[in-house]
């Protein structure tokens, strides 16, 4: 397992590995992360990973695109496209929007 620590919410909860991150805030709103077209298109659910990135997926073309719009370092992500691809401690900020 491996723990999710969600700011600035608090919120923290135990994920398996290869379990989508966008379903694991579907079954925990208290996450608090906020998601539109849930598919690599909008950017509502940017999150800035704290600590943890080696334990996420690798992101694919789709993401990098809406986050070069964004002008977001490397360690930004999209919610909505990430997994979680091995066990140890993650946390992540939400990006509030500008």
């Amino acid at each position: 397992m491996t723990k999710v620590r969600f700011l600035p919410s608090g919120y923290e909860c135990d994920v398996k590995v290869g379990t989508a991150l966008v379903d694991t805030c579907d079954e925990h709103p208290e996450a608090e992360v906020p998601f539109s077209c849930r598919s690599a298109s909008c950017g509502t659910c940017r999150v800035r990973v704290k600590e943890g990135m080696p334990l996420l997926s690798k992101p694919q073309d789709d993401e990098l695109d809406v986050l070069e719009v964004f002008g977001d370092g490397k360690d930004v992500r999209l919610c909505c496209q990430i997994s979680v691809v091995g066990e140890g401690k993650i946390t992540l900020e939400v990006v509030e929007p500008e």
